[in-house]
């Protein structure tokens, strides 16, 4: 079996495992466990299983801490905005100098946590207990599925991405611009926006490598595919409406995705696009199963939601586009002879 062929049963498998038990259990916003899984799985070299188990445990805690951002909101606004820009900018050079994953996990604890304390604290501390156990999950996968399909002597060859021309603290300070206004917003309806923020976190990751010619593309258009991915997995699911059928529907399309990911099915689109398309197909998807838990109209609130994402795209393209333009007309023009 090729190795390509071991990282789609990893994030197949483990899509399915993670849905099985955030859902099983009835978590707090659980598709927010399986995002948390999916980045795990999503890494070439699975961790080992205890080390996966205690960077699991301490991010965990290091997200309930995000609660103690929540006094700081309320008393202290701008203070608060302006100690969560700096953590953010410190976090996005993170991720440029190579931990992109744990980047990525942090940025949430400072963004999401808090506005799910503006809500209520224990909503907040359920929603950093499951995704540790999303972070859990996937590495206990990861590592069960390399003892059951071990890896062929000759790894298979990584895609290489070519960073934009710009500096890491140039990157980082365009993340923190696409990140911070969304966070604002959020503020003003944390129970609205809580997915939005998420959507705006992986956005200003994935801007982080690609071009600036790239980014509408693949920002607008991964959107709308995942956007397509939840509307097969609802149908799928009405089909017979059952936990079961949940399970297996999440599997069956995260290996569709997961194909293209690693490039075993061709795909004009690249490795990103295929993650944040999976990324928005749960964050549209796990909100609309609550929604029609509680009896609200399902199509409503997701068209509403899928515009939100879409206009957050643009909004990301348009800080690319316009802090690109910026840099070239700060730059001195050649002097000629």
């Amino acid at each position: 079996m090729h190795n390509g062929d071991r990282a789609v049963l990893r994030m197949g498998v483990g899509s399915a495992i993670a849905a099985l038990v955030c859902y099983g259990l009835a978590l707090p916003m659980p598709h927010l466990g399986c995002i948390m899984a999916w980045i795990v799985l999503c890494q070439g070299k699975p961790l080992p299983i205890k080390k996966g188990m205690i960077v699991g445990l301490v991010l965990t805690m290091t997200m309930i801490g995000g609660v103690l951002m929540v006094p700081l909101l309320t008393h202290y606004p701008f203070p608060a905005l302006l100690f969560t820009a700096l953590l953010l900018y410190l976090l996005m050079l993170m991720g440029l100098r190579g931990k992109g994953t744990q980047a990525m996990l942090l940025t949430t604890a400072i963004t999401i946590i808090p506005i799910a304390g503006l809500i209520e604290q224990s909503l907040a501390i359920g929603i950093a207990q499951m995704m540790g156990l999303g972070i859990i999950i996937g590495t206990v996968v990861n590592r069960f599925a390399l003892v059951l399909f071990p890896p062929q002597a000759t790894p298979a060859s990584a895609v290489k991405v070519l960073l934009p021309p710009q500096s890491p603290h140039q990157l980082a300070l365009r993340a923190v611009l696409i990140v911070l206004p969304v966070w604002l917003l959020a503020l003003s309806n944390p129970a609205f926006y809580i997915p939005a923020v998420m959507k705006t976190v992986m956005l200003a990751q994935q801007t982080n490598t690609l071009a600036a010619k790239q980014v509408g593309k693949e920002l607008v258009l991964s959107t709308l595919m995942g956007a397509l991915l939840a509307v097969v997995l609802w149908f799928g699911l009405s089909i017979w409406p059952s936990f079961l059928m949940l399970v297996l529907w999440m599997a069956l399309v995260s290996l569709w995705v997961a194909r293209r990911l690693v490039r075993l099915a061709v795909s004009r689109f690249t490795p990103s696009f295929w993650s944040n398309a999976w990324v928005t197909c749960l964050i549209l998807f796990g909100p609309a199963i609550q929604d029609s838990a509680s009896g609200k109209d399902v199509w409503l609130a997701s068209l509403m939601r899928c515009s939100l994402y879409v206009a957050v795209a643009l909004y990301g393209w348009a800080c690319v586009v316009l802090f690109e333009r910026w840099q070239l007309a700060g730059r001195p023009t050649a002097e000629t002879d």
